[in-house]
């Protein structure tokens, strides 16, 4: 299972993707950035981009992730301690000349949240196996 930590979240990276599990730990209202201040959310990303790897349960994982796109960040404010399982995907511009934006679509085949549903569970678990057997220095 990749897993890197920090980046920027790129919406053009995970387009084809088939699931994207967002667990969502904080949001800053116009974070101050080298591009001027910016709707920012943290998230740990978790994107499964073919079935094999939906099947494995070895997806690409991104810790701390940043996602500064206005649209994605602001639809994830509401959700800060939760997760939630999305695609992205660009949609038109309301106005004429402006870039198309892009956005969180909800995840609602059945199969794939069953199998994501799953994933987490036994990384979960997996974790929780590992702290129970680790050292006790007391």
């Amino acid at each position: 299972m990749p897993t890197a930590n920090g980046g920027w979240f790129k919406p053009t990276d995970h387009q084809d993707a088939l699931a994207i599990l967002l667990e969502v730990h904080g949001f800053e209202r116009q974070r101050p950035t080298p591009n001027g201040p910016k709707d920012s959310a943290l998230a740990d990303v978790t994107v499964f981009k073919t079935p094999d790897q939906l099947k494995s349960y070895t997806p690409e994982v991104s810790q701390g992730q940043r996602i500064e796109q206005t649209v994605l960040a602001r639809d994830l404010e509401g959700v800060v301690g939760s997760a939630v399982l999305v695609t992205v995907t660009q949609v038109p511009a309301k106005k004429p000349g402006a870039h198309p934006a892009w956005v969180w679509k909800q995840v609602t085949d059945s199969g794939i949240k069953n199998q994501v549903i799953a994933y987490a569970e036994q990384r979960d678990a997996a974790v929780k196996a590992a702290v129970d057997a680790a050292p006790d220095f007391d």
